[in-house]
Parts: C-alpha cells; structure tokens; sequence
C-alpha cells in the first residue's frame, strides 16, 4: 500500500525495521523477511537490533513499554538523520484500536486515553487504523502477498493478548459479532472532542504566553481563572511544546498536582517533574526551566554499585549543598552526592526503597518516614518501590536524588569529605576496580 501511495505521488519512502531478539531465530526471520520484501520492492530498509530487557530493568518497566520506547526512538532518530523523510506511518489497525481502548478504560484512563490510537500523533501517522486485521488479510491474499506472524500477539501472556484471546471473543458472545468495533467508534467520537479542546487551549496559550517576554513563563492569575480541566490541558501544552518535558512523561496526575501546589502554594516555592523539569512560582509568574539535579528514573538496585572516592572538602560547603540539592545525575546512569567522610559508618549498600524505611531528611531535628517524603513531593505510588536508597551501619543516608540525611551536611569548610556514586554496574566497574586499590569503602547489597 505504501510504495503504491509513494509511487503515486512521486514522495520518497523507507522501511525501518527494529529486532528486539526476543525471539531467537523467528525474530531474525522477521528481520530478512523485511529486508528482501524491500529488495524485491527498491525499497530503502533500514534494520537495527536492540534488546529491551536492560532498559525495562533499568526503568522498572515491562518489556512490552521498553520495546515501545526503544521503538519510537528509533523511529524519531532516523527521521532526525533523514532530511527527505518526514513521518513514521505504523501498521496499527481497527483491532489494534479497539483492544488499546478497552484497556485504557479498565485502567481508568481520562478523555485522552479514551481516544485511543489517534490517527495523526505528532510525526507518527497511523493510516491502517479504519482497516481491521481481517480486511488487510484478505487484501494480502487477493495480491498474493505473503506475510508474516509473531505468535505471542496470540498465545503471549502479556494484557494485549490475554484481552485479544479471553475478553474480546465473551463480549463478541454477549453484545453480538459487531460489538467488539464499538470501543473503536467511541474513540473516533473523542478524537473530534479533543481536537476542539485542544484547539480552544493552545488559543488559551497564546493569549497567556502571548504577553510575557519569555516563551518558559506563564501569569498565574489568568491560569487560575481558567477552569481546572483547561487549566490542565493548557500546563500539558505549554510543557511540551516548549520541550521542558517529554509528552509520555507528563500524567494527570502531575497535572493536577501542579493546580494543587499552585493554588496552595506560596512565591518561591518549586515543585519537581518527571525528567528534568523544575516548576517555580515567583509572585504571580510561573517559570520552567530544565534542572541540573532531578528525581531519577526509577530504577532496580539491583543492577547499581556504589563507589566512594576521597575528594577535597569545597571551600563554600554552603553554596555548594544548595547547587548539589540532592544529588546529582553525572551523565544518563549514575547519580553524586558529596559529604564529610567521618559521616560514613561501615559498609554503604544501595538498595530499593521497603516500607516502613525513615531518615532524618536535610534540615530536620527528628526522623520521617519516607512514604511521608514521597507524599510530600507527590511521588505516584506506583512509583516508589523503584526508588534508590544508599544506607550504611547507621542507616539511610541518601534517597538517590529525593532527600539527602541530615548528617550528610557540610558542615566546615577544608574538612575531608566524599563523593559518593551511584552507577549502574556496567558504567562502574572499571571504576570500582581502580578504588579498590586505594581502599575505598564500597558495598552494595
């Protein structure tokens, strides 16, 4: 369909091809299956493999969401270093839709979700979305063009295909044969509503943003007035169309914790977003910017170590605690944090948080449980079980670019102190082997 459109119009067309090698010899067949279709066709095929697991260990996440993610960034990488190629067009069909809908439904999801798969999501078309699977099928049979099957879309274990095989066929029993297509005619009816809301909030934007002189400013007082639910949609505009975050990381959630603060909250106060995003109200502005030091991704201790290098006290332990906050990322897989070394008692361990852990935060007299501080800074739930914390014989000294313990001030200038470091274990290891020369006091669990 794709070369016959390409054709047509005379438009320059590629394939990408991304092998997650989840499935041994079959996903390489997949792979050569592409590669000689394109052959046949005079096709530009561009192939890479990756494997999804370090990044779903990594991020706490499924394999399912790392291939996805691991997915678009290759997609929006080749368009990056491609001039004459300006979209990605996916195969995703009308069951596709229909079985992205009832999922988002069970998981509460708000209007956005329940427009499930849009046609046009940035850079990325979906033209086969009208079509279902049977229909491309049959097509492919008429033109005698074979195809290929990945047997976990029918006997996988995964929430897709448990509702493909086990929900979709009892409600095809219940409401009749036609009933399974509903959850896609419903998503075409939000996919209208939302085009409006979302054409009144960016005319909401430009009228807020239109009279600041910078672009990462908005004025409160107008925000405010706006009702919550375009309020909302008005912060989710503003913060990714300025790049401050990356769309799939900004929830409701934030959201409405972001009203919530604003409302409640009092001039220079700041409030953390997923990624490197920092919030600030100053009076009646509020101003974004992206942040040296931020919450990490959530994470399993189990793929981290810890290094410990002697280092010279600052000569401004004050200053240099508020610039260093609570820890800060050194590149894409580790995470500083300074303190005075007679501070450290025996073995440090870097683990994931448990419930019922507490520390004595920065600038408090008495300890605090550490769901509190999560709740403080609106942490989801479904988030804290990746956090990292790193205890010694004491207990925690650091909640890994949340809280900082009170003992870990600096407190003298000159005084000996430490650099305590959280990498991932591949990213570490030379390192680790070096100190352990110079007796440096590593540990993990």
């Amino acid at each position: 369909m794709a070369k016959i459109w390409a054709d047509q119009r005379n438009r320059p067309l590629a394939a990408a091809h991304l092998n997650h090698r989840l499935r041994g010899s079959q996903a390489d067949a997949d792979a050569q299956f592409c590669a000689d279709l394109c052959e046949q066709l005079s096709i530009k095929f561009i192939v890479k493999d990756e494997d999804p697991r370090p990044l779903a260990r990594s991020r706490g996440a499924g394999i399912e969401e790392a291939a996805r993610i691991l997915r678009h960034d290759f997609f929006r990488n080749i368009l990056a270093e491609n001039d004459n190629l300006h979209c990605t067009a996916t195969g995703h069909h009308l069951d596709d839709q229909v079985e992205t809908v009832v999922m988002r439904l069970f998981r509460g999801t708000g209007p956005d979700g329940m427009a499930g798969i849009r046609p046009v999501a940035g850079s990325v078309i979906h033209p086969l979305l009208h079509l279902s699977r049977q229909e491309i099928l049959a097509w492919l049979e008429k033109n005698n063009q074979p195809w290929r099957t990945d047997p976990s879309n029918l006997d996988g274990d995964n929430t897709r295909s448990r509702l493909r095989r086990e929900l979709l066929p009892v409600i095809r029993s219940i409401f009749g044969d036609g009933a399974a297509a509903t959850p896609a005619r419903l998503a075409g009816l939000w996919e209208s509503d939302l085009d409006f809301l979302e054409q009144s909030a960016q005319q909401a934007l430009s009228a807020l943003a239109g009279g600041q002189s910078e672009k990462n400013v908005l004025p409160l007082d107008q925000l405010l007035e706006l009702h919550p639910a375009m309020a909302a949609r008005l912060l989710r505009l503003w913060l990714t169309g300025n790049n401050l975050i990356e769309p799939a990381r900004i929830e409701s959630v934030h959201l409405m914790n972001i009203l919530a603060w604003l409302r409640e909250g009092t001039s220079g106060t700041t409030l953390d977003l997923p990624g490197n995003c920092r919030l600030k109200r100053d009076f009646n502005l509020l101003s974004a910017e992206i942040s040296g030091c931020s919450t990490p991704p959530m994470r399993n201790a189990g793929d981290f170590r810890i290094l410990v290098a002697s280092v010279k006290g600052p000569d401004d332990p004050v200053s240099f605690g508020r610039s260093e906050g609570h820890g800060c990322p050194s590149g894409r897989e580790s995470w500083n944090l300074t303190c005075p070394s007679n501070v450290l008692n025996g073995n440090l361990r870097v683990r994931n948080w448990r419930q019922g852990d507490r520390m004595q935060p920065f600038g408090l007299d008495g300890s605090r449980k550490l769901s509190d501080l999560f709740r403080e800074q609106r942490l989801p739930s479904s988030e804290r079980s990746g956090v990292l914390v790193v205890e010694d014989d004491t207990g925690i000294l650091w909640t890994v670019g949340l809280a900082r313990a009170e003992r870990t001030r600096l407190l003298q200038p000159g005084h000996s102190a430490v650099t305590i470091t959280v990498a991932l274990r591949a990213a570490i290891s030379q390192s680790s082997d070096t100190n352990s020369n110079t007796g440096s006091n590593t540990g993990n669990d």
